[in-house]
């Protein structure tokens, strides 16, 4: 592999997946830039998702699976780190919020207890910044110990982010971030996006086009299993290089 230059945050190269004898990724390569939005799009059975969680190495707990090719994270090959920091360094929200059955202070809390990140007061302090910074906190008047199940939909998956953010990461992976939350919380969440580009490299996949035009520096559009086309997302939504990427656009195919 062809060592990653120092404007590179993740190089792809050559990445093939399969699930047992199926073939879900073909020879993918591409470069994801540091404190930019990637946005991953095509229609369902893509290969995005499969794609974003190759990333962070997700796939490995799916049996019977198989990955062929490399992946770098700042010029190191992800299978050199242990899961542990790996998965530190690269978070992933999930589609559906999915925070513990927990209060708000302990959700966010776990992680850097069990990493040994923050303690005590200095713990507090970190949860009461993160919370600000996904505009949680005062919506919830400080008030920490509330159950996390008694948030909207829209603030747990800010929660969510909250928690992810709460390790340190270098990269944050969203799969489909927004797709079970009403007009306003997506915007909410799209807000909260521009705003962390400032500080982490973000890889969204996405079903939302006006989505990914509206928050994403990058787009690759993937077709069965395929990078058809990869670039900023002026070029590749007002002048596409591909046919096939004008035509799902457009909507006339996909």
């Amino acid at each position: 592999m062809s060592p990653a230059r120092k404007t590179d945050k993740i190089q792809v190269e050559h990445l093939n997946f399969f699930y047992g004898f199926n073939q879900a990724l073909f020879d993918i390569t591409l470069k994801i830039p540091p404190q930019k939005i990637t946005a991953l799009i095509g229609p369902s059975g893509c290969g995005k998702s499969t794609f974003l969680r190759c990333l962070n190495r997700m796939n490995d707990e799916i049996p019977h699976t198989r990955a062929e090719g490399d992946i770098q994270l700042d010029g190191a090959d992800i299978y050199d780190f242990n899961l542990v920091e790996l998965r530190q360094r690269i978070g992933l929200v999930f589609q559906k919020p999915n925070p513990f059955l927990q209060s708000i202070h302990n959700n966010v809390a776990m992680g850097p207890r069990s990493l040994g990140i923050e303690r005590g007061s200095k713990l507090d302090d970190w949860i009461e910044q993160l919370l600000k910074r996904v505009y949680l906190w005062d919506e919830i008047g400080g008030d920490t110990t509330l159950p996390a199940q008694s948030l909207s939909l829209g603030q747990q998956q800010r929660l969510c982010i909250a928690r992810t953010l709460a390790v340190k990461p270098d990269v944050i992976l969203m799969d489909e971030p927004c797709s079970a939350l009403d007009p306003i919380a997506t915007l909410r969440i799209e807000d909260l996006m521009r705003d962390l580009r400032k500080e982490y490299t973000i890889v969204i996949v996405t079903h939302n086009m006006q989505q990914a035009a509206r928050v994403s520096d990058q787009t690759a559009f993937f077709w069965l299993g395929k990078l058809v086309e990869y670039g900023t997302t002026k070029k590749l939504f007002t002048r596409p290089s591909e046919e096939l990427t004008e035509a799902y656009i457009s909507g006339r195919v996909g």
